[in-house]
């Protein structure tokens, strides 16, 4: 077997898979395809197993490839880290960093992170990932994100939190809907009864409502599931359900107007949130530069959308930035 921990080949192969192209993966690394599937088929010789199957859409990895792709892409950030820490970066960030933001916080918070980023740390190349938050804690789970808010105070195998706030949850239905006129909050019970629509699990407002509702012996009446933020929010602005969303997240977006947000009472539906990352590998020099403007952002804008029923801070969360020293010495203490 020859040397199996060629870097530059684990590097393509993570490319072929994570593009399922052998085509796509060669224009992004700017190699001659025939030369790219050299060293796949090289690298299938050395390991001795099919790592890819080939089909007419283009390649999948096989279990041994899936196995094979998850531990390269641990071995090429710890180079990436060594690297960057050896050309002692700390002053000046470069690198790669991908976060991942839940939608309902992404309208507020990527927009300001990225610019904040690029002003303070030009040479970092950052990516941001936007999704539902039970998404965020599978990619973080198999080292595609650096890091991810969450919603949630637990955690998969090998990943660590780091709670940051709780915000109470609301009922939201259409603007004008006539039975919620008037009203101020709704009783736990009574929104229970109401057609819901929510994503499907593991998402985390969907496991709060249902954790909620098995404390009161009940279940909540889930009438559609979509794993979309935008289209449950269209769905219950054009009067198809209700949701359970945050008071935040009811009033952003374009959907906004035409929705009305009730918070849930006797008793409240709280969730926490929290910032997760790998708790087997250290952050790069990039991405602790990163984590340090997204717990900034993370704060200031957190303050400007108080105004309504919602979101306490927790006490590190409270003092601007949490771990001043992050970027310097080692990983903060994480749960």
């Amino acid at each position: 077997m020859g040397d199996i921990l060629d870097l530059r080949q684990l590097r393509y192969f993570v490319k072929i898979v994570d593009h399922g192209s052998v085509s796509r993966a060669a224009e992004e690394l700017r190699v001659a395809q025939p030369a790219l599937s050299l060293h796949l088929k090289r690298l299938e010789d050395e390991f001795g197993c099919t790592l890819v199957q080939r089909t007419a859409r283009g390649v999948v990895a096989t279990e041994s490839g899936r196995r094979l792709a998850q531990r390269a892409r641990t071995l090429l950030e710890a180079a990436a880290t060594l690297r960057d820490e050896v050309r002692g970066l700390e002053d000046a960030p470069s690198g790669a960093a991908v976060i991942g933001i839940p939608t309902s916080l992404g309208v507020i918070l990527t927009v300001p992170v990225v610019m904040a980023v690029r002003h303070q740390y030009p040479a970092v190349r950052l990516r941001v990932v936007e999704g539902l938050s039970g998404h965020m804690q599978e990619w973080v789970s198999a080292g595609q994100l650096d890091m991810a808010l969450v919603f949630g105070a637990e955690a998969p195998p090998r990943v660590a939190t780091q709670f940051l706030a709780t915000e109470g949850l609301s009922l939201v239905a259409a603007g004008q809907d006539p039975s919620l006129a008037d009203r101020d909050r709704i009783d736990m019970d009574e929104a229970l009864e109401l057609p819901l629509i929510l994503p499907g699990r593991p998402h985390g407002v969907r496991e709060e409502v249902e954790r909620a509702a098995i404390l009161r012996g009940r279940q909540p009446r889930v009438a559609v599931e979509v794993d979309a933020l935008d289209q449950i929010k269209a769905l219950v602005a054009a009067g198809t359900g209700y949701t359970v969303l945050s008071h935040r997240c009811a009033r952003h977006g374009p959907m906004a107007g035409n929705l009305t947000a009730l918070p849930i009472v006797n008793p409240a539906i709280e969730r926490t949130i929290s910032l997760a990352h790998p708790n087997d590998r250290p952050l790069s020099i990039a991405a602790k530069a990163v984590r340090r403007v997204l717990l900034d952002q993370f704060v200031i804008h957190l303050e400007d959308t108080r105004s309504g029923p919602g979101t306490a801070p927790s006490a590190a969360a409270s003092r601007r930035q949490l771990t001043p020293d992050a970027g310097a010495g080692g990983d903060p203490p994480l749960n």
